[in-house]
C-alpha cells in the first residue's frame, strides 16, 4: 500500500484534469454549434487540438529538464484553466481554435508531468496495479464530467467554469505534496521507418485507433443531440449520457480483450474488435433514430470494440521489440496515434452531414473499422505471430495522456 500512497497525489490530479477533460470534450463541440459552426470546421477545430497535444508531447521531456514536474505542471493547468475562461470572453470560432491548440499542449505537459513522476516513484512489483489503477480512475472521471453540467446550454458560462475549477484543483494536491520529485525523463520516439519494420500490424492499428475514435468521440455530442434527443435534459445532458454508454463499454471489453490477446495471435484480437466496431457503427449509422435504449445499448457495444483494441496493438509492438527500444517503441506510437487524431476528426466531421442520412459519422466509423480487420488478417498472412513464452504480458495502455512508457513496468 506505500507506493499508493505514495502517489495519491498525482492519481487525485489526474482526476480533477480529466473531469475538465470530459466537460471540454462536450461543450466545445455542442458550443460550435451553437455559434453556427459546421461540422467539418468543427472536425477541423478538434484536428488542432491533436495538433496541440502533438507538439505538447514532443516538448515535453525538455520541458520537464528545464523547469521541473511540479513547476511544468503548474504552468500548463494554470494556462489550461485561463484557456478554458477565454472561451467565454471570446465566443467566436477563431478564438476557440488557438484556445485548443493551446490546450491539447498543455493536457500533454500535464499528463507527461505525472506519468514519468509516477513511472520514478512506484516500485517494480507494484508499478502494473498502480498503472491500472490510474488508468481507471481516469477514465471514471473523463466519464463523470459531463454529468456535471448536462442540461445547461452549450454556450452557458457555467460549464466553463465548472472546467476552469477542476483544472484548479489538479494544481493543489501536486503542489502540496512532500514527495520530492524524480529525475527528468528522456525519451525520444523511434523513427516511423524503423517503428514500421518492428511491428507493421501495431502502427496500422494504432493510426487507425486515433483516425477513428478521436474523430467519431469529437462529433459523438452532435450525434447524440441527433439520435437521443428526449433524453438527457437537452444536448449537454444526451452527450453525457452518449459518451458515458461509450466508456463503460470501453472500459468492460478492455481487461478481457487484452487477457485473450496474451493467449492468442494479438492481431486476430484486433481483427475481432474491429469487426464488432464496424458491425456496431454500421447499427449506429443506418439507424440513427432508433429506440433511444437501442441506440445505448449499440453504442457501448461500439465502445467495447473500438476503444480496447489500443492496447492490444502497442502490446503487439512490444512483443517484437528488445527491452532496452520498448519505452521509444511507446513514445513513437504514441506520435502515430496522435497523426491519426489529426486526420481523422476533419473527416468525421464531414461525414456527419453526409447527403441523405444522420448516420455518416458511424458509417465513416464503420468502413475504418472493417479496414482494420481486415489489416489485421491479411497481416497475419505475412509474419508468423511471436511465441507465447517471448511475449510481453497485456497491461492497461490508453492513448489519452502523453506516456511514453514511464508508468509500465514492462519498460523495466
Amino acid at each position: 500500500m506505500s507506493d499508493y500512497r505514495n502517489v495519491w497525489a498525482l492519481i487525485a490530479a489526474a482526476a480533477f484534469l480529466q473531469l475538465g477533460g470530459g466537460i471540454l470534450g462536450v461543450v466545445t463541440p455542442l458550443g460550435l454549434e451553437t455559434l453556427g459552426v459546421s461540422p467539418g470546421l468543427i472536425g477541423a477545430i478538434a484536428a488542432v487540438y491533436a495538433l496541440g497535444f502533438m507538439v505538447g508531447a514532443y516538448t515535453a521531456s525538455n520541458a520537464v529538464i528545464l523547469f521541473g514536474n511540479i513547476r511544468v505542471f503548474s504552468a500548463a493547468a494554470a494556462t489550461c484553466g485561463a484557456s478554458v475562461l477565454v472561451m467565454q470572453l471570446a465566443l467566436d470560432p477563431w478564438s476557440w481554435t488557438f484556445v485548443r491548440i493551446v490546450q491539447g499542449a498543455a493536457f500533454a505537459w500535464m499528463f507527461s508531468s505525472i506519468e514519468a513522476w509516477l513511472g520514478a516513484t512506484v516500485s517494480v512489483r507494484n508499478r502494473g496495479s498502480v498503472s491500472g489503477f490510474y488508468h481507471l480512475i481516469a477514465k471514471f472521471a473523463l466519464m463523470a464530467g459531463p454529468f456535471f453540467v448536462a442540461g445547461l446550454a452549450p454556450v452557458d458560462f457555467r460549464p466553463y467554469l465548472w472546467c476552469a475549477m477542476f483544472l484548479c484543483l489538479s494544481l493543489l494536491p501536486v503542489c502540496l505534496t512532500r514527495r520530492g520529485e524524480p529525475p527528468a525523463p528522456s525519451v525520444e520516439p523511434l523513427p516511423f521507418r524503423r517503428l514500421f519494420d518492428i511491428a507493421p500490424s501495431a502502427v496500422i492499428a494504432v493510426f487507425l485507433a486515433g483516425l477513428i475514435n478521436s474523430g467519431t468521440l469529437a462529433l459523438l455530442p452532435l450525434y447524440a443531440g441527433v439520435a437521443l434527443p428526449g433524453i438527457g435534459g437537452g444536448s449537454t445532458g444526451a452527450a453525457a449520457i452518449a459518451a458515458a454508454a461509450v466508456w463503460t463499454g470501453g472500459l468492460i471489453s478492455q481487461w478481457p480483450a487484452g487477457r485473450i490477446s496474451d493467449h492468442v495471435d494479438r492481431r486476430a484480437v484486433i481483427a475481432v474488435m474491429g469487426a464488432v466496431s464496424a458491425v456496431a457503427a454500421l447499427v449506429l449509422g443506418l439507424f440513427p433514430r432508433m429506440a433511444e435504449n437501442w441506440t445505448l445499448i449499440t453504442l457501448a457495444v461500439w465502445g467495447a470494440g473500438s476503444l480496447s483494441f489500443y492496447g492490444i496493438g502497442v502490446a503487439h509492438a512490444i512483443d517484437r521489440s528488445d527491452t532496452a527500444q520498448i519505452s521509444r517503441v511507446m513514445s513513437g506510437l504514441l506520435f502515430v496515434w496522435a497523426a491519426g487524431s489529426v486526420i481523422g476528426p476533419p473527416l468525421s466531421g464531414y461525414a456527419f452531414r453526409m447527403p441523405f442520412t444522420d448516420g455518416g459519422l458511424f458509417l465513416l466509423a464503420a468502413i475504418s473499422s472493417a479496414i482494420l480487420a481486415a489489416a489485421m488478417m491479411y497481416r497475419r498472412t505475412k509474419r508468423q505471430d511471436v511465441p507465447k513464452e517471448a511475449q510481453e504480458p497485456w497491461k492497461i495502455t490508453l492513448p489519452s495522456t502523453a506516456s511514453t512508457g514511464e508508468i509500465d513496468p514492462r519498460t523495466e
